[in-house]
């Protein structure tokens, strides 16, 4: 089984981050105000179906009680019912995908079985993925049943797109924004991870992968699968620049350090074999981009940061050059998308930034 999946949060009390989502839910559990419609809305891989599974098992847990503090804000885990969730077997969670079953036929089944009790809990509850994807005849319908929702019958919609939800349908529902993680939150989960599967990796190398994920804790243990499967349970550096596309952040220092002395050739030269060896320059210009910006920081904040590096560019880059760079880069990015010659605007903005 993948890290992600093994290690998916059992209890409230394993969730990482959120906790205002979760508290919020507990509190709810305690005074037995569950709402009849929930709205989970936020980046990918931050834990929108994981809490919305525990809620489901929090409201049919059959023992309904914290084992280490005996109150009813968390699902046992051990009960038949917490067992049948965990194993996908659970007939009163049904879990749609509206990215593939986004028409109005399926809302209309939804709303069937909506209308007969459930099997063998409290309550039948529907955990609606990406509902941002129904169609508007879909959406319609489904806001007909949550104006009038059957009993014992909870609605969770979740999306990483909630401008898309119909107004009317989040208006009918309680909604809760997840946010992305922080890089310590994911690097404090992936050490938990590592010590259990016995992987040695340094916690710098933890950092890169965190910093990678971009706040998923999904995608952070998903790396880190690959990372085993690829070299096992020993993992260095070069194996993270080679699974996956890590790029030292000496090479973006050397690479402003050539357009700021204005060497022109030595920094296409730079681009080409960086290009050559295979490197993805959409994530290099990304990286850069997030490197250049730390400059900005740094220089505006007039404190040094750890990266000794990144506290010399900000001193010697003027705010005005940070600023054209950064520009300069975003259209870069864009233009990489449809250029026929992939490294072609980049040699173009290089040459712009380095001859002026």
């Amino acid at each position: 089984m993948v890290l992600y999946r093994k290690y998916r949060p059992k209890t409230f009390s394993q969730v990482v981050g959120q906790e205002h989502v979760t508290q919020t839910l507990q509190g709810a559990l305690k005074t037995n105000s569950v709402a009849h419609a929930y709205l989970f809305t936020g980046p990918r891989g931050t834990g929108k179906t994981t809490i919305a599974r525990l809620l489901a098992k929090a409201v049919n847990c059959e023992k309904n009680m914290l084992r280490s503090t005996g109150d009813e804000s968390d699902a046992c885990g051990v009960c038949s019912f917490c067992k049948e969730i965990e194993e996908g077997k659970a007939f009163d969670l049904v879990e749609i995908d509206a990215a593939s079953n986004r028409g109005i036929d399926e809302i209309r089944a939804l709303r069937e079985g909506a209308r007969f009790a459930s099997a063998r809990g409290k309550h039948k509850i529907y955990i609606i993925d990406e509902c941002h994807q129904l169609t508007k005849e879909a959406s319609n319908a489904l806001l007909k049943t949550l104006e009038e929702p059957p009993a014992k019958t909870i609605f969770i919609l979740a999306t990483t797109e909630a401008s898309k939800v119909l107004p009317t349908i989040a208006s009918r529902t309680q909604r809760f924004d997840f946010k992305k993680l922080s890089t310590e939150q994911v690097v404090v989960k992936l050490q938990s991870i590592s010590l259990i599967e016995k992987i040695k990796i340094d916690e710098s190398l933890l950092q890169l992968i965190a910093l990678q994920s971009e706040g998923s804790m999904r995608d952070a243990e998903s790396n880190l699968s690959k990372l085993v499967a690829f070299k096992g349970k020993e993992i260095d550096e070069e194996a993270i620049k080679e699974v996956l596309g890590f790029i030292p952040m000496k090479i973006f220092h050397d690479f402003l350090g050539l357009i700021q002395t204005k060497k022109t050739g030595e920094a296409v030269s730079l681009v080409n074999y960086l290009y050559e060896s295979g490197l993805d320059l959409d994530n290099f210009v990304k990286g850069l981009l997030g490197y250049t910006r730390r400059i900005l920081v740094a220089r505006a904040n007039r404190t040094p940061t750890v990266d000794p590096k990144i506290n010399t560019l900000a001193a010697s880059l003027e705010g005005k050059d940070i600023l054209k760079l950064l520009n300069t880069l975003m259209r870069v990015q864009q233009e990489m998308k449809i250029s026929p010659i992939p490294q072609l605007p980049l040699e173009i903005a290089i040459t712009e930034l380095t001859q002026q």
